[in-house]
């Protein structure tokens, strides 16, 4: 990760330079609550600092908290107080999203800022399932992807290739997937061949989403705060069910087990694992074997040829109720970071997904695709057709606990407390439950 100041930077700066116009009167602060760590929150602080310097009229400050849920929860108590002090911008995960949308007068949305304060935005410039996921019904971009994501499958190419397999033709299906993880485990004596990060993220919701199916009801819970789950819960379970038999062979891990994916992966406990696209650059600079990266894999007797999987990750938001000077600034960063050349250096720095079509080109260009194809398989994933209703990503509030919910129906049906139709069931009242409490709270 290169620092303020090195080689890396200074498209940033320049680019920031560019996009600097008249000179404010005095430097405004434009606070940034996030919940970054680790590369992105690196990511985040050095983008801030080449604008700085490029911008003196402002000074982009990010504060780091613990959390998603940290985040929302100091907002809700400025709110309160007879004068607020929210900062005029956020960075929280996607799960956030049915809080910040769903909660009236908070966010600003991104496209309505930028045309506000005269910067530039284009709505053509996004992928499709970028602007299906981060926009409203009306078409306004409500966030800028910040750490764009979607799940992908990481393999052992060595292991997948010696046991006689083509990963472009045998990893693409489910059926194809578990014949290559039966015999990757038969040859290993019944050990590990598949682990899988966030199971009710890429085996409930995306499961749904790539199979045309919603996952819940009023446009995904996009059109009020009426909306309940609407999971295929006949299709989750046979799909639960597989990875349950799976299990029983030993070619599939559960977290009941004590497995944690990323290591067992990169320990070689486990040659395939599904999970974010978001570890590329933590696999790739820790795994000492040679790591192939395919699409989640579909169920080609539902459809064919699937859905685009869900973006994931981390967007920037823009809260209302700030000085105009401050919305001044606020649009200003962003269409710095929606910048082609931000986007390409995200792609680098993070391995983020571009958001836009430009900033893929970019990043080819600059070879940042060249040196990490698994960027390519993902961006593919978002770039192609246009999500139905159905397929779009939820937004939903308490979405991080109604995947919580999922998660412990996966951990029961491993246990063998409860059949997968059952449980999945299961979570299914207890999300709604918690709908229904968010519903007559917001009421």
């Amino acid at each position: 990760m290169d620092t303020p100041g090195k080689p890396a930077l200074r498209t940033l700066f320049l680019l920031a330079a560019l996009i600097a116009s008249v000179p404010a009167a005095a430097q405004t602060p434009i606070r940034v609550w996030h919940a970054l760590s680790g590369p992105p929150r690196t990511a985040l602080e050095a983008a801030a600092t080449a604008f700085n310097q490029a911008n003196p009229d402002y000074l982009v400050q990010p504060t780091a908290m613990q959390q998603s849920s940290s985040v929302l929860s100091k907002i809700g108590s400025e709110l309160k107080l007879m004068s607020p002090k929210h900062p005029v911008l956020v960075v929280v995960s996607e799960a956030s999203s049915g809080e910040m949308a769903g909660t009236p007068g908070l966010a600003y949305p991104v496209s309505d800022l930028l045309r506000d304060m005269a910067e530039p935005y284009d709505p053509n410039a996004f992928m499709p399932a970028v602007k299906a996921s981060f926009s409203d019904a009306s078409g306004s971009l409500l966030a800028l992807p910040f750490l764009l994501t979607t799940p992908v499958l990481y393999y052992d190419a060595k292991a997948v290739q010696t046991a006689g397999f083509d990963p472009v033709r045998d990893l693409r299906t489910w059926n194809g997937l578990e014949q290559v993880a039966a015999k990757l485990s038969a040859g290993r004596g019944g050990a590990c061949a598949l682990a899988m990060q966030a199971p009710a993220w890429i085996a409930v919701e995306n499961l749904m989403a790539m199979h045309d199916r919603p996952f819940a009801s009023f446009d995904n819970g996009r059109a009020g705060a009426d909306a309940r789950i609407a999971v295929d819960v006949a299709l989750a379970a046979r799909h639960l069910g597989r990875l349950v038999d799976m299990a029983r062979t030993g070619a599939y891990r559960a977290r009941t087990e004590g497995v944690e994916p990323v290591g067992a992966f990169l320990g070689r406990a486990c040659p395939m694992l599904l999970g974010t696209s978001g570890l590329l650059a933590h696999i790739r600079g820790r795994a000492q074997f040679e790591v192939g990266v395919m699409p989640v894999p579909f169920l080609d007797d539902v459809v064919n040829p699937p859905k685009p999987s869900l973006p994931g990750g981390f967007a920037l938001w823009a809260l209302r109720g700030r000085a105009p000077a401050e919305n001044k600034g606020a649009a200003r960063f962003a269409a710095f970071l929606a910048s082609p050349d931000a986007q390409a250096w995200l792609a680098r720095e993070i391995r983020s997904i571009p958001s836009t079509f430009e900033g893929w080109s970019r990043a080819q260009a600059d070879g940042t695709v060249a040196a990490e194809p698994g960027l390519a398989v993902a961006a593919a994933e978002l770039a192609g057709q246009m999500p139905t209703a159905a397929s779009r990503s939820p937004r939903l509030q308490g979405k991080g606990d109604i995947e919580a919910y999922f998660d412990v129906a996966f951990d029961h049906a491993f246990q063998g407390l409860r059949q997968p139709h059952a449980a999945l069931a299961d979570a299914v009242v207890r999300s709604d439950a918690l709908l229904r409490e968010k519903a007559t709270a917001e009421r």
